[in-house]
């Protein structure tokens, strides 16, 4: 499903069947077998009728599992996404099946899922852009146990490569795409002329909202904000209440379906304002801070602890040397503000819109949020948790008056995710935040989202040529 069909689908209203008459007249029951035959009658129709009615609305647990129990076979879908991100690049294969209905839409159920990475990712390989490609078949060759041979020719293949080949110059990164699709069009899946493409920022917040609400089953609800952080870029999504538009850019919102409903979504992509894209422009602004340095390679930064000297780096496919500014006579406090100084000039120059308000509803947070605070121990590496903008700067406070050469940029990093969330997203600070890597078992990814749409609107695509 392509990102316009997205943003235009309509879903119409739903046709409630019509309840059935029910004709009661007095009549005398001799039997009592005979009324406990009535009474079961009236209540299997009483159940019938409260699912027209809507209080099983949708799909219904109930039916599938008696459907399944009297031996009903689900049609399977398949669907194979590669997330070429800045970072590293993944594979993502999804089973779906389709659990039996009644009456209403036709839904999907996440059945089976494979993952793999690897790294680095895709655009560090502009200047070989044949090994890059074959980066990619190796992962879908690992994935590809999942795809029954007969059902590859009809399942979508699909590659979307984020921030990292955005930032590349545009003749590398279409000649990356093209030897990418030139490699996968001989693996024998569904691959159409849109399938290899560098992935628009908004459709990475809108992909990632919608696996975030799906895995938590809030589609027909209220859904939760996501937030996401890779390598280059960073995306906000979420929900507008009615009377919200004015305060968005017009450009930044989104009419999608969700549920049985069509609801409006706000979503804004920052390139260069992903945690490493960040990290790297934060030692350039430094750098730079008494005139221009071109192509430099050495930085010094208030952000990194003086026992760190000449650490290498290497972002971009280029490498770096890092060294700790000085400290000396400066307490922890003063550390951390010269420190968060120096990241907010970096974000206020970089935003290209900022929003004057939090993001409405609960807030979920994914990619580099969570493993910034996995890695400095706030929440489970595991099992993710629940944190705040509070206690991302009670770590950094931390981090910026420790010394750890083996968390070089721990202090750099954490004063990024504090600004990035108080100053740019308006989080206040003591909101909770929940940090997901994995719902269910299921990787919190942009790509489900995007295999979910693009499933279900094959179906409708197939149900309306059957009607045609």
């Amino acid at each position: 499903m392509t990102a316009s069909e997205i943003r235009q689908r309509k879903l119409k209203d739903d046709t409630a069947a019509p309840t059935p008459h029910i004709n009661a007249r007095s009549r005398s029951i001799k039997q009592p077998r005979r009324l406990k035959k009535v009474f079961f009658l009236l209540l299997v129709l009483a159940l019938f009728v409260t699912y027209f009615l809507g209080l099983f609305a949708g799909q219904s647990q109930w039916l599938d599992g008696i459907a399944k129990s009297l031996g009903y076979e689900s049609v399977h879908h398949y669907a194979v996404i590669i997330d070429a991100g800045s970072s590293g690049s993944r594979v993502l294969a999804y089973r779906f099946r389709v659990p039996f209905t009644v009456f209403g839409q036709a839904n999907l159920d996440l059945v089976e899922e494979y993952f793999e990475q690897s790294k680095p990712g895709l655009s560090s390989f502009a200047d070989n852009p044949e090994k890059g490609a074959e980066t990619i078949v190796q992962l879908i060759k690992k994935a590809e146990f999942l795809i029954p041979a007969e059902k590859r020719k009809v399942t979508p293949l699909i590659v979307r490569a984020t921030a990292g080949l955005r930032l590349l110059p545009k003749e590398k990164a279409q000649q990356l795409l093209v030897e990418v699709e030139k490699a996968i069009s001989t693996l024998g899946y569904n691959v159409g002329n849109n399938s290899v493409e560098i992935m628009d920022g908004s459709d990475e917040g809108i992909f990632i909202w919608y696996t975030l609400n799906l895995l938590h089953n809030l589609m027909d609800g209220e859904t939760m904000a996501a937030l996401d952080l890779g390598g280059g870029s960073t995306q906000i999504t979420y929900q507008l209440a009615d009377g919200d538009s004015d305060a968005f850019p017009r450009t930044d919102q989104y009419i999608v379906p969700a549920g049985n409903n069509n609801i409006t979504l706000y979503t804004h992509s920052y390139l260069n304002l992903g945690l490493l894209a960040a990290r790297y422009g934060i030692f350039k602004l430094e750098k730079n801070a008494h005139g221009p340095v071109a192509n430099a390679t050495e930085f010094t930064s208030v952000c990194v602890d003086p026992i760190v000297q000449k650490e290498k780096w290497t972002y971009a496919n280029k490498q770096y040397f890092i060294s700790g500014a000085s400290r000396q006579g400066l307490k922890r406090d003063a550390v951390y503000n010269r420190c968060h100084a120096l990241v907010n000039r970096y974000v206020k120059n970089t935003l290209d819109w900022e929003p004057s308000q939090p993001p409405k509803g609960s807030v979920a947070a994914m990619s580099y949020f969570y493993d910034v605070a996995a890695d400095i121990g706030m929440i489970d590496v595991m099992k993710g948790g629940t944190v705040s903008v509070a206690q991302y700067r009670a770590a950094a406070l931390r981090a910026c008056s420790s010394s750890n050469v083996e968390q070089p940029w721990a202090c750099a990093d954490l004063v990024y995710v504090v600004t990035l969330l108080q100053d740019a997203y308006k989080i206040r600070d003591n909101e909770p935040i929940s940090l997901f890597k994995k719902v269910n078992g299921h990787e919190v990814s942009w790509a489900l989202g995007l295999a979910y749409t693009t499933v279900m609107n094959r179906i409708a695509a197939a149900a309306a040529a059957l009607a045609a």
